[in-house]
């Protein structure tokens, strides 16, 4: 019986990381921004400001876009 159950755990280990990673291409795809991006975001209250190059809003602590490197003003 203990094979029977370890067995599964051979299968199901591939599937979630199969699953995670058409996940996190997904948020990628549609979005524009990485799972670490969208953690950051929803986690960090901080001010932010929108540059002006690009539309996006990047924190207001950093010198330069996050998003398109350009000098914030």
């Amino acid at each position: 019986m203990w094979f029977g159950g370890f067995f599964w755990y051979l299968i199901l280990f591939p599937v979630v990381l199969i699953f995670g990673t058409v996940l996190a291409m997904g948020v990628y795809a549609f979005t524009g921004n990485s799972l670490i991006d969208m953690f950051a975001i929803w986690f960090n209250r901080s001010a932010k400001l929108t540059c002006w190059h690009c539309g996006k809003e990047t924190p207001s602590d950093q010198k330069t876009c996050r998003h398109c490197g350009e000098e914030l003003q």
